[in-house]
């Protein structure tokens, strides 16, 4: 993909960025990014208050619930495996509540009339 974007960029030569800023002289910062080409769609659907932050963990999340390897998606935020999985992703409500289905259809917490056990 990387190839294709060089074939297609204003300075195709070696020592080019690949991703440069409006001048070239420079990468592409991800402030200057943020602010002219995210932050305005944002404002559009009147979700100003959403950083860079809540988008990686609504990605992490999201991921999480298509069943992704978790893996992958730590390797795609650039995070071990823990900091995906304990710090970004959120267990959303219908995970929750099938874990809590599993957990009371255990035998173990039922009694002798298949009722759960309180």
């Amino acid at each position: 993909m990387i190839a294709k974007w060089r074939r297609v960029c204003p300075d195709t030569r070696p020592q080019s960025w690949v991703f440069p800023s409006e001048t070239g002289k420079t990468p592409i910062s991800r402030e200057n990014c943020w602010r002219r080409n995210v932050a305005p769609n944002l404002d559009e659907v009147r979700l100003d208050c959403v950083n860079f932050q809540a988008l990686r963990r609504t990605h992490a999340t999201l991921m999480r619930e298509l069943d992704v390897d978790p893996k992958v998606v730590a390797d795609q935020l650039a995070h071990t495996l823990d900091v995906n999985l304990n710090i970004y992703t959120d267990s959303g409500l219908e995970r929750k509540k099938e874990a809590m289905n599993v957990l009371e259809a255990m035998p173990a917490l039922k009694g002798k009339d298949s009722s759960p056990i309180m």
